[in-house]
């Protein structure tokens, strides 16, 4: 296209040229300025197809590159987002059955340790009980064997109380009369 418009206005200008009278220096002056015109254009022209034609492809291209990795990237976090708040419900119901399960443990637990304690409980009450009956039995031996020692404190103290000379003759008369018999 710009060849065809250089072509043309290159025409133009020669039959314009040919047209007019060659000797008047003024038609040279505005042929040459036209014709400086036209190559400015034409080089200007040459610049914009070779250089910024290509550079405005190239870029148009770049940002359609990341408009698409932009997109891209916003549908693979969408997903990842999508998956992330799965795992997140998982977590969540996962948590819930360990705070469950860990609470009926523990209940569990506790009733086993009440159990125990309560076992263990009725065990030193019976413990101290025997101990306590032990600890009376002693006792009421030893009161026994106590109240034995006084009755013969006191029974000797009575006897000899009682028991004189003529007593004594006495009863020693009549043990032997019953051992001759």
């Amino acid at each position: 296209m710009i060849k065809t418009i250089l072509t043309l206005s290159l025409v133009g200008l020669s039959v314009a040229f040919a047209s007019e009278e060659t000797a008047n220096p003024e038609n040279h002056e505005m042929f040459w300025k036209t014709v400086n015109t036209i190559i400015l254009f034409a080089g200007f022209f040459y610049v914009v197809k070779k250089y910024v034609v290509p550079f405005f492809h190239d870029r148009r291209s770049s940002i359609e590159n990341m408009i698409k990795e932009a997109e891209n990237a916003n549908l693979e976090s969408k997903k990842a987002l999508e998956e992330a708040n799965k795992k997140l419900e998982e977590a969540k119901y996962k948590l819930a059955e360990s705070v469950k399960i860990a609470e009926e443990t523990a209940e569990m637990e506790r009733k086993h340790a009440i159990q125990e304690a309560k076992e263990m409980a009725e065990r030193i009450k019976k413990q101290a009980k025997e101990a306590v009956e032990v600890e009376i039995r002693k006792g009421e031996l030893q009161l026994k064997k106590y109240a034995v020692e006084k009755a013969l404190e006191v029974s000797e103290k009575l006897i000899r109380e009682k028991l004189n000379e003529n007593t004594n003759k006495a009863i020693i008369q009549k043990t032997l009369k019953t051992l001759e018999a």
